[in-house]
């Protein structure tokens, strides 16, 4: 990484070397940013610096224009210029824009002695809102629970050391009254825990995760480069440390953190990372510690959200992970918030322990990737995000914390590098807006219940102190509804923040409900009658659609071993799929699977084409590049999602970080501990145009299943392509679909024949 960073930085040094000012067929426009984050208080004048060289002096034309989410132009001038040769400067004045979110483009054009047009162009981002000036106390104490999440960089090292201001940022959101976050309770550097919250009026979930190396246990499991060359970086945040030193450290750390900041989650995605009965442990050296210092602390694992006794959230309680609990921190990612399955869990949560436990949501959402099989547009994360923080809100969440302030925005095809809020430059993104649109709206305030204008329309109702509001917005689509009010007005509100005042006719308005929520305020109490808390199933109407059977596939019985030698031919009238990815250039990642037995093995072959043979992950993270996961179930069952006793994962690659042909078996889930399959038969290797696998698979690597025709196993292949210009690609089989990988009980149903 460092090589790659000073390769980097020796490449813009060059270029700016060599480069002259100014280039002669375009003026580099910079348009200044106003703190914090171009964000304007509503009622002030928004104004911008723009500055440029000229090539020469003599007269030039600057157009600027303004558009608003909506795409709607609310502003398009010309601005007459004298320039001088060298530095000039344009002032952008946009008077008292209405508060939304903004793009205003500047483009400057000149005439060189040629005769030739110059011209110049650049975008600024730009938010209007209401600025709010609260304490910690008043948040906490006035039930607020809307914020984002922190993110941090030292120097952009891949966009040429751009800035980027923590600050700044944070200044942005406390200005517009998100002032919930969650970071870790032990950071350092140029921004530390501690500053967020001495200088800042933020409340802070606090992350408790990882450990000085000082507290490694060596006895348990050797030395931390012994450690490393197997599983590669992490090993703060994935395994258990000494407990006494552990505490004692941990127990000075917390002298710095204020008496008022008392919310503490335990590790980050810890299912990624560890077993569960290694999270309990550590959440009980946690527990033990923060209670004695603080009794009346409020701490929680973060864990999945499940409640199949197969997975981690069933594991960590059964292990006594929830002694001294209060709360589960959960990531709620996903399409949309099913509300009834967050009933669910806490209705489960309380059964497993006995008592009831709050849920703080410290990480959802979605992201605005721009190119690539993830692509979504930067509204569609507006959209989704400010649905996710109603929906969440009315079920109790106690704390709306999404991913994340900022982003890395390298790879424009990586969904990863494009959950931020805030730009890398520091101007805000839509979802900015449209996240405090909604904390203006609904934070602070009692969610009443939902109203029904029929399928389709998600029409939430909340009360502040007497004063009503109504959130509506479709998942798709629109839909015109009328209301019936009893009032003389009511403000409707958009996503972004922009208001206006509808006056009824005939006691009642019609507005039209999108994907983009609005906001309608200005009810009288009568509203809240038809309330209901109850959730209707016939809110979302789907198509109707076949029944769900599960995939059946036939598996042909070799008479003679395959030879194993790389050559398919054997292979030809065998059980074979078709792996694709619809999204995905089938001259980067696609293939065939094959699937066989005999009385010894179960035999998977795949042969597939990638333009890059590319795997440098140590074996906990072999997925994330090519690879093949084979899924097995010898118990095929039709419920409940994880792994048990009789589920299992194969990984089978053409390269890995040890050099070689890697063909294991995952050990431990959470840990990804993975083990050679002792037994086991392959031919992995290189073509033409991809690489190919053929796998002999002893039936003793699994338990008590017995081998013959007419018996039934639970099968899946996917194969996963990365390249050095894209991350993770994931290409399943066609017949199948998406592969749930812990979903067992859904994947396909492969029968014995002879």
């Amino acid at each position: 990484m460092k090589l790659v960073q000073t390769l980097a930085l020796i490449g813009i040094f060059l270029l700016a070397f060599f480069s002259p000012a100014y280039a002669e067929d375009n003026l580099k426009i910079n348009i200044a940013r106003h703190a914090p984050c171009n964000i304007f208080e509503t009622g002030v004048p928004a104004q911008l610096t723009a500055s440029f060289n000229s090539p020469m002096a003599g007269k030039a034309e600057a157009k600027l224009t303004v558009v608003d989410y909506f795409r709607k132009v609310v502003l398009d001038k010309q601005i007459p210029l004298t320039l001088t040769k060298g530095g000039n400067k344009v002032e952008l004045e946009f008077g008292k824009l209405p508060q939304g979110y903004y793009e205003a483009t500047l483009i400057v054009t000149l005439t060189n002695e040629k005769g030739e047009a110059i011209t110049g162009t650049q975008t600024a981002c730009l938010g209007v809102a209401d600025f709010v000036s609260r304490t910690v106390k008043e948040v906490r104490d006035g039930d607020y629970r809307i914020g984002v999440k922190m993110w941090y960089t030292d120097k952009a090292w891949w966009r040429g050391n751009l800035d980027w201001s923590e600050d700044e940022a944070v200044s942005a959101l406390v200005k517009l009254g998100l002032q919930w976050t969650r970071t870790e309770m032990l950071r350092g550097g140029s921004f530390p825990t501690t500053k967020l919250m001495n200088e800042y009026p933020m409340n802070v979930v606090m992350k408790v995760e990882s450990y000085p190396k000082e507290f490694f246990d060596v006895k348990r499991y050797g030395t931390i480069e012994e450690w490393e060359k197997v599983n590669g970086r992490g090993w703060s945040k994935k395994t258990v440390p000494m407990k006494e030193p552990y505490q004692n450290w941990l127990r000075e750390k917390l002298k710095d953190i204020p008496p008022e900041q008392n919310v503490f989650e335990i590790w980050n995605e810890a299912w990624d990372k560890m077993p569960a009965e290694d999270l309990a442990t550590i959440s009980n050296y946690v527990t033990e510690v923060i209670l004695q210092e603080r009794p009346d602390a409020i701490i929680g694992p973060n864990l999945l959200g499940t409640t199949s006794p197969f997975r981690y959230d069933a594991q960590f309680i059964k292990a006594g992970g929830m002694k001294g609990m209060k709360m589960v921190a959960l990531h709620p990612y996903s399409g949309h918030v099913e509300r009834a399955q967050i009933r669910e869990y806490s209705k489960w949560l309380e059964e497993q322990t006995g008592r009831h436990i709050d849920l703080y949501t410290t990480e959802y959402g979605t992201h605005s990737c721009p190119e690539g099989p993830s692509k979504k547009s930067e509204e569609s994360q507006t959209q989704k995000v400010v649905r996710f923080t109603i929906g969440l809100y009315a079920e109790g969440m106690k704390t709306l914390i999404p991913h994340v302030l900022g982003q890395r925005e390298e790879n424009p095809t990586y969904h990863e590098d494009w959950f931020g809020f805030i730009r890398l430059n520091n101007e805000p993104k839509s979802v900015l807006l449209g996240q405090a649109t909604c904390a203006k709206m609904i934070d602070g305030s009692e969610y009443i219940g939902d109203l029904w204008f029929g399928e389709g329309v998600a029409a939430f109702l909340f009360n502040n102190k007497g004063a009503y509001t109504l959130a509506l917005f479709t998942r798709e689509g629109s839909k015109e509804i009328t209301i019936p009010v009893g009032q003389d007005k009511i403000t409707l509100t958009d996503i972004v923040g922009t208001r206006q005042t509808l006056t009824p006719k005939d006691g009642a308005i019609t507005v039209k409900v999108s994907e983009d929520t609005i906001y309608l305020s200005g009810f009288s109490p009568e509203i809240a009658k038809t309330a209901t808390k109850e959730l209707n199933p016939k809110r979302w109407p789907q198509e109707e659609k076949e029944a769900w059977t599960r995939n059946v596939r036939h598996a042909p019985k070799f008479s003679v071993k395959p030879s194993m030698d790389g050559d398919l031919s054997e292979w030809k009238d065998k059980c074979q799929f078709a792996l694709v990815n619809p999204k995905v250039n089938g001259n980067d990642a696609s293939g065939f699977g094959y699937l066989a037995w005999d009385e010894d093995n179960l035999y998977v072959a795949v042969d597939m084409r990638d333009d890059q043979i590319y795997n440098t992950q140590h074996r906990p993270k072999l997925y994330r590049e090519d690879s093949m996961e084979l899924f097995v179930s010898t118990v095929p069952r039709d419920k409940y999602s994880g792994y048990g006793e009789n589920d299992y994962q194969f990984f089978i690659t053409p390269t890995s970080a040890e050099g070689k042909v890697v063909v294991g078996r995952l050990a431990d889930r959470e840990s990804g501990e993975v083990v050679d399959v002792e037994g086991a038969k392959y031919n992995v290797g290189k073509t033409k145009i991809g690489w190919r696998a053929e796998l002999a698979l002893p039936w003793k690597s699994f338990s008590k299943f017995d081998a013959k025709a007419g018996g039934k196993v639970a099968i899946e292949v996917r194969v996963n392509d990365a390249d050095t210009t894209h991350k993770r690609w994931k290409i399943d089989p066609e017949d199948s679909g998406y592969i749930p990988p812990e979903e067992p009980a859904k994947w396909s149903l492969v029968l014995l024949e002879d």
